[in-house]
């Protein structure tokens, strides 16, 4: 039997998204299950530069790249990671009529959100050259890249809302969104993310946890109390109510995570466990 193409896998994961949404809408609430929490082992931690707005942080190649937010501020770092006091640090500076968001790499290529000017950027991590623009309606959060040989490619994009947006990652165009709910609750003011696999991992402002969502359905599964480090981060940020939890980037050398905060002081290894994860059953609808 041949197997199915890639196009034909692609627009399967669409249309069983799209079968959720219209569940959902035709027969309202159903019951799930409510999302664990699971415990996570801090590994270490490193200095991070406090006058970072951090919106995005990725890790390629041995670089940490990060975005930075604030009009007239907003810029794109990276350094080697983990850092040396003798590394040098580039990025480049947008202009001041741009607020810089959350940012992804995907095949080679930064892609960085904008806030509210409804475009985002493509720039060459090495010299941070600008090579494309694309442009998205509302206001952009968090990204990051979806890569599945199965469903596809997509690079997904948080707006502040309970919604994720699934952009074709080599059009760029949208192709569908998934409503976020944690128990049924829609779960809204999703930032900064980190896809892997099956899973979304998602800051969530001003809350001190991650979040980890099934990427298919949309449902929290579980939750990853950071209070302790950003408790740590907090005595050196003098309780600054902006310098909230924010920055997401996953190490593939040794299966860890790095996370940090705007204006925080410092970036913490962690490390904690996906595989025990599994969609919630959900019953038959009332």
């Amino acid at each position: 039997m041949r197997k199915p193409t890639r196009l034909a896998n692609r627009l399967l994961f669409q249309s069983t998204a799209h079968l959720f949404c219209l569940l959902a809408a035709l027969f309202g609430s159903v019951n799930a299950l409510a999302a664990k929490s699971i415990d996570y082992t801090l590994i270490g931690s490193y200095p991070h530069q406090p006058a970072l707005f951090t919106q995005g942080l990725e890790l390629y190649q041995g670089r940490l790249y990060e975005s930075s937010g604030l009009y007239g501020h907003s810029k794109i770092v990276s350094r080697a990671f983990p850092p040396k006091p003798q590394d040098s640090i580039t990025g480049t500076v947008l202009p001041s009529n741009l607020f810089a968001e959350g940012l992804s790499l995907y095949r080679g290529k930064l892609y960085i959100l904008t806030w509210r000017a409804g475009k985002g950027l493509i720039v060459d991590p090495h010299h941070f050259t600008l090579l494309g623009v694309f442009n998205y309606e509302g206001q952009g959060w968090g990204l990051c890249a979806s890569i599945h040989k199965e469903r596809g490619d997509y690079l997904v994009m948080s707006n502040g809302s309970d919604q994720l947006q699934w952009f074709d990652a080599n059009t760029l165009t949208l192709s569908h969104t998934l409503s976020v709910s944690d128990n049924g609750a829609p779960v809204d003011q999703l930032n900064e993310l980190e896809c892997r696999g099956d899973y979304i991992i998602a800051n969530q402002w001003h809350e001190q946890h991650l979040l980890i969502i099934h990427a298919l359905t949309g449902e929290v599964l579980a939750k990853v109390d950071l209070s302790a480090l950003a408790l740590d981060a907090a005595q050196s940020t003098a309780l600054d109510p902006e310098a909230v939890m924010n920055g997401i980037a996953y190490d593939p050398g040794d299966d860890s995570w790095l996370v940090t905060g705007k204006l925080w002081p410092k970036i913490y290894r962690i490390k904690f466990d996906l595989d025990d994860l599994s969609t919630p059953q959900k019953a038959t609808a009332r």
